[in-house]
């Protein structure tokens, strides 16, 4: 009886065994002295199988709290929409400096323009003095 309960434990382990030498090996174990590891091993799988799902809880598991979640989802958008208002009023305000760049370029090439042109004028200073047309061409009226 020894010798076959070790044959069977033998060609459990190498899984070579069918569905009845496996029950015949659980049976010879329950009735024989020794063997004591393999017996506490398969009274293990049969609590394991009479467990029924049901009934199993996963201490690492904790129940969500859904005030929390919904907390959190919350804070996470409000986080998102202060980004984003962030994001454009930065936006906004440089293309505000961008433009005002512009402009005061624009004043510039239009006061070098107008500093070229009153340049072109020194020569009429001359004719300041004489307050008709008549006195610059030297008409005489009666």
């Amino acid at each position: 009886m020894i010798n076959r309960i070790s044959y069977l434990i033998e060609k459990y382990w190498d899984g070579n065994t069918s569905l009845e030498e496996e029950a015949e090996l659980k049976a010879l174990l329950k009735n024989s002295k020794g063997h004591e590891a393999e017996k506490e091993f398969f009274l293990g799988i049969d609590q394991i199988k009479s467990i029924s799902p049901q009934n199993i809880q996963n201490p690492g598991i904790k129940k969500l709290n859904m005030k929390l979640y919904w907390t959190q989802i919350a804070a996470s958008l409000i986080l998102l929409l202060v980004a984003g208002i962030s994001i454009f009023s930065y936006k906004q305000k440089e293309a505000e400096r961008h433009a005002f760049a512009q402009v005061m370029e624009a004043f510039s090439l239009i006061q070098h323009n107008m500093n070229k042109g009153t340049e072109n004028l020194q020569s009429l200073q001359e004719f300041r003095h004489l307050n008709t047309t008549n006195q610059i061409f030297e008409i005489e009226t009666n």
